[in-house]
């Protein structure tokens, strides 16, 4: 999952990014061009120092908080492989669209196409979501054979190692954007995963494990909404 979660994050938030800003860019209006954006890039030009920072920044970012939401969020997603790759990627976009579809980022005004560009960006949260969660079982198959040889083994040992301390700083950088009662929410999500995924059921009380589900279905409700009604409010602000 964790090389799931790195693939789809440098494919769909690192490529994606620029070929989103790409299609911005030229369907800006021409009093657009040569305006500098919020990150410092200049409408309709192409440097190759813009596309490796996207492609590794905004790749390795998307790749840490998605696999970490997905660890999280996992208990409490439809079972139905398509129908769990699509309920994701909309909650990628609910709980995250507005890390890029601010009200308060001066680019919508500067590019125009409104619309356009809130669509565009949402749907990269959507794809992001839906990409991972198809690619886990290719992926897990993937490792399987590769593990076959002893060193591979230990390669993928340390890899997995370093994929989990990824996934923690992803965690942190959740709850460090989160706020107030959001951030008490995802404190219990986590804390419901991590139990839903480490408890051994046969030694454990009749009540734990339906007590963590019902706990991490409502942190994971307040964490939907509150999502939510950020996207709704940002997205009528800015369209």
């Amino acid at each position: 999952m964790l090389l799931a979660g790195g693939i789809a994050g440098l494919l769909v938030g690192g490529v994606g990014s620029r070929i989103f800003m790409r299609i911005a860019a030229l369907a800006a209006p021409d009093a657009a061009r040569g305006a500098t954006t919020e990150a410092g890039a200049t409408v309709g030009r192409i440097t190759a120092e813009g596309t490796v920072f996207l492609i590794v920044f905004a790749g390795i970012g998307a790749a840490v908080v998605g696999t970490a939401f997905y660890l999280a969020a996992r208990p409490w997603l439809p079972t139905g492989r398509r129908l769990r790759a699509v309920t994701f990627g909309a909650l990628e976009l609910l709980v995250f669209g507005t890390t890029m579809i601010d009200a308060s980022n001066p680019d919508f005004t500067i590019l125009d196409r409104p619309l356009l560009n809130v669509v565009l960006l949402g749907s990269l949260f959507v794809v992001h979501g839906v990409a991972l969660v198809l690619l886990i079982e290719p992926c897990r198959r993937f490792v399987s054979r590769m593990s076959r040889a002893p060193w591979r083994a230990r390669a993928i040992a340390v890899g997995t190692a370093l994929g989990l301390v990824l996934t923690l700083v992803g965690v942190a950088a959740i709850g460090a954007r989160s706020g107030g009662s959001a951030r008490l929410a995802w404190l219990v999500l986590v804390v419901c995963a991590a139990g839903l995924t480490l408890i051994d059921r046969r030694r454990t009380r009749p009540i734990t494990i339906p007590a963590l589900r019902v706990f991490g279905a409502f942190a994971l409700a307040i964490i939907v909404v509150a999502g939510a009604a950020e996207l709704l409010d940002a997205v009528t602000t800015i369209v």
